[in-house]
């Protein structure tokens, strides 16, 4: 059951995708949110399946109107992951945190994208 549900998800995701590539060029750039809907929608599938996914995607493209004033939306984490912000180890044998007050610096990922 699990197999035809994520294949369901792919399905929907690559009818995005199409839309995506081959729609959304010929339209003005409109979207008031960022990540854009089409991107949250294909994001939410990812994480969360057809189901859950598929009515996060809805529910954000019912917030595409002139009464939601848009912003910075990311798809919500899941409960109990706490691997994305846990905090770092912290080592107390002569290190750089020892000095500056007991904080240590971590250098934050970037991606660059063309």
């Amino acid at each position: 059951m699990r197999s035809a549900g994520a294949a369901a998800a792919r399905g929907v995701i690559f009818l995005i995708q199409l839309y995506r590539h081959t729609i959304s060029p010929l339209r003005l750039p409109t979207c008031r949110f960022m990540p854009t809907c089409s991107q949250y929608a294909v994001d939410a599938l990812t994480e969360y399946g057809l189901i859950r996914g598929g009515w996060l995607a809805v529910i954000r493209l019912l917030k595409c109107g002139p009464w939601h004033r848009g912003g910075w939306d990311p798809i919500p984490e899941r409960r109990g992951d706490t691997h994305r912000c846990a905090p770092a180890q912290k080592s107390s044998e002569g290190t750089a945190a020892d000095v500056s007050g007991g904080v240590s610096a971590e250098r934050a990922g970037s991606e660059t994208r063309v």
